[in-house]
């Protein structure tokens, strides 16, 4: 007989190391911080967040990460949520929905979650990006100097590798002003000789005026923008300290926002134990953006080695999500995905959606009326009202996606059923999540020291 599987190997990564390293800083009321691997197939996550790396190295600091720190959406795209049920997908995107029966660790009441996500028909073997049209906005300024630059030019090196004669990159960089020490240039062998020159010459001076770097960097794309057959990007490397020039949320969002509308989108990498994580985030939400976190060499190696060609590659554009629940069923909370006041009706959504080495999602989870239990299936939980533009079509794609509860099966864990793997695992990274937001809430005062502690335990507990 075959042994079931271990969580530690299901998800490939072990959460609960960042969960136990947490536990001591709770119980010493510890400063507060202020501020994977595919199933073969390549699958598609939303843009955003996309790894829950700043909150583990607070973690390993001995900081108690605060709300800004991580978010669900992070969490989820660090690993594959696979379907693996249902017809092949021979379509750019296909829709798919899975359910598991999940008792949240935090001590709320039994209920469905709903993975939503997407298949594709991209096959990994045959897939070639679309050749760059490139920027880099480089942050030199003082708060960068030591391991943040030296991290941001080992990181930069290792992208020129993944660059050839067909993609053209320009170097900015910024401290009090900004400057361009490389225009936008045909990246063949002597153009990458240059780029990498260019970074190695990289030195801290100065304040930090973000505005001025990110408009430089938008100032080179923007003239060779449009073409359908390349992608259009600038690419941010920064702790996200802005003290000179513009320094609200709102203009850098503006900015953003304006250009992404040109289809050039935005991608955030943020270093640093002071990272000004709130800013990378929200920008990384603007349509076209994404967002990553260098902790250490491994990072580096699986972002600008490992996964390079995938972040630089969005699938679709303004996936809008009507939900309605069934009769007797309303709304908990949804994962990775905003949510405006639940209701009988939901709106959830993503501004981009990415090809991706691993599957992701967005988890909506249901309870029952008052004094109802969960059933042991049912024909209707809900039914997704889609709608999402393809890059490069004229019009958007509608969809309706009805889900039935079938019961689920156990994977590795008693306190989770489900319908297929990668809603357990959902379920399961929705548990860590859950524990990382009681931390946080015992920050912010509004969770006491031992109830926060109770429920870091009892997720250390489930998934060690």
């Amino acid at each position: 007989m075959t042994p079931r599987p271990t969580l530690t190997y299901l998800l490939k990564q072990t959460p609960s190391r960042a969960l136990l390293t947490i536990l001591p800083a709770l119980a010493l009321s510890s400063g507060c911080s202020m501020g994977g691997y595919s199933s073969g197939d390549l699958g598609v996550t939303p843009g955003g967040v996309q790894d829950n790396r700043y909150a583990r190295e607070l973690i390993e600091d001995g900081q108690i990460p605060d709300e800004t720190a991580f978010r669900a959406e992070g969490i989820l795209s660090e690993h594959d949520l696979p379907f693996t049920k249902g017809d092949a997908c021979t379509e750019l995107l296909c829709p798919r929905a899975a359910v598991a029966r999940h008792q949240p660790v935090d001590g709320g009441d039994p209920q469905l979650l709903v993975q939503l996500g997407f298949a594709t028909s991209i096959d990994a073997e045959s897939f070639e990006r679309r050749p760059l049209n490139l920027a880099l906005a480089v942050d030199i300024s003082g708060s960068m100097s030591g391991e943040k630059l030296d991290s941001v030019k080992e990181a930069l090196t290792a992208m020129v590798d993944q660059l050839d004669g067909h993609d053209r990159v320009a170097l900015a960089i910024f401290d009090d002003t900004a400057e361009l020490r490389l225009k936008s240039t045909v990246m063949d062998e002597g153009g990458r000789d240059e780029l990498r020159d260019a970074i190695a010459a990289l030195e801290v001076r100065g304040g930090t005026n973000i505005e001025a770097g990110l408009a430089l960097a938008f100032e080179q794309v923007a003239p060779l923008a449009g073409d359908p057959t390349v992608e259009d990007r600038v690419m941010l490397l920064t702790d996200a300290q802005p003290n000179v020039g513009a320094t609200g949320l709102d203009s850098f969002l503006g900015m953003t926002r304006f250009y992404a509308e040109s289809s050039i989108g935005a991608t955030v990498f943020g270093v640093g134990l002071d990272l000004g994580a709130e800013l990378a985030q929200e920008i990384s939400k603007v349509r076209g953006g994404n967002y990553f976190y260098l902790a250490d060499g491994e990072a580096i190696t699986s972002i600008f080695e490992d996964e390079f060609e995938y972040i630089v590659t969005p699938l679709a554009y303004d996936l809008e999500a009507q939900v309605t629940a069934s009769a007797g069923w309303g709304f908990a909370e949804a994962y990775g995905a905003p949510l405006d006041g639940p209701s009988s009706e939901l709106e959830i959504g993503a501004s981009t959606l990415f090809l991706s080495q691993r599957g992701g999602g967005i988890g909506v989870a249901l309870r029952p009326g008052e004094g109802q239990e969960l059933p042991l299936s049912a024909d209707a939980l809900a039914e997704f009202d889609l709608s999402f533009l393809p890059r490069g079509a004229d019009a958007p794609v509608v969809d309706t996606l009805a889900v039935p509860w079938q019961g689920g099966q156990t994977y590795a864990a008693s306190f989770v059923t489900a319908d297929d793997l990668g809603a357990f695992k959902m379920a399961v990274l929705i548990d860590e999540y859950l524990a990382l937001r009681a931390a946080a809430d015992y920050c912010d005062g509004e969770l006491t020291q031992e109830a926060a502690l109770a429920i870091v335990k009892a997720a250390s507990e489930r998934l060690g």
